[in-house]
């Protein structure tokens, strides 16, 4: 039932069984014999007929189908009589009532909640590549019965969708990719057409393939992939006559050329009667007329837009119809016919549903990821694994965890596989050099083994998947792996420049957090990142990515390590230093960059405190207790079990005080802590912290308090609106950085919804993400008591804070995120003789705003109507 490829034997099928070999490019019918049907034949051309649909088929469609009325013996057709159809109907209908629990049997048990033709159509209501036959197929026969669906998405549409099924016998969960199915011949064809395309893709586009991007890619191999087929003529494009042809018949109809008629000018292509694009269906009829009426460039540039069915612009270039380059398939349907019997007809030429197949596989292997390209497309997924040969790849789902998948690879191809990953990454792999620790193009992290010298089960990879639109702090509060108000307190901290740690063990969720908080960095600061394997991704423009590089060579000239790119980002005046991960002696050197007064962040793996304390202050990182105190913030995170689910929490936030010289020791103490058995945050103490922002920032009590408050009030306004997106946390957040109190107002008037939809241009931080890409991160929902929390504080903000801003006209949005874009540009760079971090102060302004400026009274009131000052944060 599945091919025997070695390669996709177990791995991923989907498609349907070849149809109709020559169905046209747009899903209509070819261009019936003109000679047979002046004959009035009755006889169907086989190589005529719409591709099979699900709907309504009247008689009027079969004597349509079949030829006119008078030649058709409705008897002769259907076997029996038109007046027994309903007897012959009721028969069928015990028939296959007979042989239900056969059909049952084998076929998969689809969810029941599933709509099919609804699923397997586009948003213009044509058939995707990939159906329900292509899950039949995926699926073995003898796994059907006890295999369950409990749940599919799409991955990669219309070409590729993944089903979660529940195996009732071994009661696990099972992860099936779909792909369109291919029979033996189109296997074949597949592996000539691979052959001889890597000598074409060679000599035609050198350039392109070395340097160009991924659509100049794709085309160079369609472009190619259709070349071939035209040259061997396999593949003939459907629609009768072509653009040439339908042209010069137009032409010769202008100047009354003797075969106007002759290759269907009065109609179209396909013999369907149809106008030629001047909206008339009989305009051979009046060409004179027309002529009298219309210049002939007009007449043409209307007979073009009859043939493209669009509309053509001043200076736009036409593209032929047919012309899949152009513009995107659409399948109207697919024929469906016995494998078998298309095995045993083995036709000489394609179907135009087996060329796009065909392309599909050919952009997947040379430019995708091969066979496990449909699970690097799901988002869902954040890991992929192959433990060696003969193995199925493992998926780590977000929700279901390790799956086992349909995908295999077999021993030669997971070993080319492994060598083109890391080829790609720009690295060698070989038995001199077994593993590799890489970054794929698409910015995932790769470790791979190639052979079995430090293998016992051969070439392994793992790969950690990057999310290409990062999390935000609403979705870790959404998931509670943080609070609201640990998240307010880390909001005010990074905003005044306060370093921190983010530690844990493996998949703690450690970058995914870093990346969050990274949404609190002021966007007119200056960022540098430095990491071996690029995992930060933060949205401010104003940032300095650097990344390590090996040396070429056998020894370590022209090796950049960590230790090179922090002295270089001390050159760069960063305000804030990103180091993606500290592993070893680097951390030494970090601790000296943060002493000099470099707000400084990073990732470390410790499950404690104690043992990040011991890691940091012992050999190899060897960083002196005294120095160690230049640190602020560790936060501890863990990946633990809640109801039985995998969950990922933030198990404390604790706060580096002082060195104690008399006990050798450093000071530290636990602000909030998570509490297992309610699954609860709790604050245990006042935080220090706050107290040296409080005094730094020369705020009263209550000002720092109800910085704070408004912190909280902001996330949760986002949390119970259902603000989540990237786009509209992001420039929330960071337009109340630049003017808390335009976005006061806008949450007391509720406004800020229609407000966020002029953000996408601003230029300090780049929130401007592909909705596509957007609708394909799995945000969390807020689980109902965040959600209640969430209500219960915007209720006491109502009588506390959002009253002094309600009825007061807010400007828009975006203008407080130009003003700090603004402050930014014509900010002046101050040097403190000390050594100091370098202040930034606004040309022709204070250091301090007036919001500051007017705290010193310790009036509430008075500081929630001032104008805020957009570089205080950056002090």
């Amino acid at each position: 039932m599945m091919s025997t490829d070695e390669a996709d034997d177990a791995a991923v099928g989907g498609s349907t069984p070849a149809e109709d070999p020559t169905d046209d490019v747009d899903g209509a019918a070819a261009e019936p014999d003109s000679t047979a049907a002046d004959e009035g034949e009755g006889e169907r051309d086989e190589s005529s007929g719409p591709p099979v649909t699900k709907g309504e088929y009247a008689w009027a469609d079969f004597e349509a189908e079949y030829g006119d009325d008078d030649s058709i013996d409705p008897a002769d057709h259907l076997g029996f009589e038109r007046e027994a159809i309903e007897n012959v109907l009721a028969f069928g209908d015990d028939a296959a009532a007979g042989i239900e629990s056969v059909v049952d049997q084998r076929t998969v048990n689809v969810a029941s909640e599933v709509d099919e033709d609804a699923f397997f159509s586009d948003v213009h209501g044509n058939t995707t590549m990939v159906n329900r036959y292509d899950l039949e197929k995926v699926v073995a026969a003898e796994k059907k019965t006890h295999f369950s669906e409990v749940e599919r998405y799409w991955v990669n549409k219309p070409y590729a969708f993944v089903v979660l099924f529940h195996s009732e016998r071994e009661n696990e969960m099972k992860y099936y990719l779909v792909e369109p199915y291919r029979n033996p011949i189109e296997d074949d064809l597949r592996e000539f057409l691979t052959g001889k395309l890597r000598t074409a893709i060679k000599y035609s586009s050198g350039d392109v393939a070395a340097e160009g991007t991924m659509d100049e890619r794709r085309d160079v191999i369609e472009r190619e992939t259709r070349d071939l087929l035209e040259r061997y003529d396999i593949y003939a494009e459907a629609g009768g006559a072509s653009i040439v042809e339908r042209l010069t018949a137009f032409v010769e109809g202008l100047t009354g050329g003797d075969d106007a008629d002759a290759t269907g000018a009065d109609g179209d292509a396909d013999g369907n009667g149809a106008d030629d694009g001047t909206g008339d269906a009989e305009a051979d009829d009046d060409t004179d007329d027309a002529g009298d009426s219309a210049s002939v460039v007009e007449r043409l540039t209307a007979f073009v837009e009859g043939v493209t069915g669009d509309e053509v612009a001043d200076g736009e270039a036409v593209s032929a119809p047919g012309d899949e380059r152009a513009a995107p398939t659409d399948l109207d349907g697919i024929a469906a016919r016995p494998e078998p019997a298309v095995l045993e007809e083995d036709t000489d030429t394609l179907t135009q549903y087996q060329v796009e197949k065909l392309l599909y596989y050919l952009k997947r292997d040379f430019i995708g990821y091969e066979r496990i390209d449909g699970i690097k497309h799901d988002v869902n997924v954040e890991d992929i694994s192959c433990d060696g040969y003969n193995s199925p790849v493992f998926a780590y789902h977000s929700d279901y965890e390790q799956l086992i998948t349909n995908v295999y690879h077999g021993k030669e191809s997971l070993d080319d596989f492994v060598v083109k990953l890391a080829q790609r990454s720009g690295k060698g792999i070989s038995k001199r050099q077994p593993q590799v620790d890489a970054t794929l193009p698409d910015g995932s992290r790769a470790q791979l083994t190639l052979g079995q010298e430090v293998s016992d089960h051969g070439t392994n990879y793992t790969i950690r998947q990057f999310k290409d639109v990062p999390f935000t702090p609403v979705d870790l509060i959404n998931w509670k792996t943080f609070s609201l108000e640990e998240m307010a307190f880390l909001w005010l901290c990074i905003e005044n420049n306060k370093s921190l740690i983010f530690a844990g063990g493996t998949a703690s969720g450690k970058t995914t957090s870093l990346n969050a908080v990274s949404l609190f960095i002021p966007s007119n600061a200056k960022i540098v990142s430095i990491e071996d394997t690029r995992e930060v991704e933060l949205p401010q423009r104003n940032w300095v990515a650097s990344v390590t590089r090996p040396s070429f060579g056998e020894d370590e000239k022209g090796d950049i390590d960590e230790f090179d790119l922090l002295e270089a980002a001390l050159r760069q005046r960063p305000d804030y230093i990103v180091m993606g991960e500290v592993r070893g002696e680097e951390g030494r050197t970090l601790f000296q960059v943060m002493s000099t007064g470099h707000t400084t962040y990073t990732t470390f793996h410790a499950d404690n405190v104690g043992e990040v304390l011991k890691r940091f202050t012992t050999e190899p990182i060897n960083v002196s207790k005294t120095l160690f105190t230049a640190l602020d913030l560790v936060s501890i995170q863990a990946q633990t079990r809640v109801s039985g689910r995998k969950v990922r929490r933030n198990r404390s936030i604790t706060e580096i005080n002082r060195y104690d010289a008399e006990n050798d020791e450093i000071n530290v103490s636990d602000v909030f802590q998570w509490e297992p058995e309610g699954d609860e945050f709790r604050q245990l103490t006042e935080s220090n912290t706050l107290d040296e922002i409080q005094f730094d920032r020369g705020w009263s009590r209550e000002r720092l308090e109800r910085e704070l408050f408004e912190r909280q009030v902001v996330l949760a306004y986002l949390i119970r609106n259902g603000l989540s997106e990237y786009t509209e946390v992001a420039a929330t957040l960071q337009a109340y950085i630049a003017d808390p109190d335009t976005i006061l107002t806008l949450l007391a008037n509720d406004a800020l919804t229609e407000s966020l939809a002029d953000l996408r241009g601003m230029e300090s931080v780049l929130i401007d993400v592909d909705p596509e890409k957007e609708e394909m991160v799995p945000r969390p929902d807020p689980t109902e008591d965040v959600y209640e929390e969430a209500g219960a504080l915007l209720e006491r903000a109502e009588d506390e804070l959002l009253h002094e801003y309600r009825g007061e006209e807010a400007p828009d949005i975006s203008f407080a995120l130009s003003e700090a874009a603004a402050s930014a540009a014509d900010a002046d760079v101050v040097v403190d003789d000390s050594g100091e971090t370098p202040t930034i102060e606004a040309a022709g302004e204070e250091s301090d705003g007036s919001r500051d400026a007017e705290a010193d009274g310790g009036d509430p009131a008075a500081d929630g109507n001032t104008t805020s000052d957009t570089g205080a944060s950056g002090e």
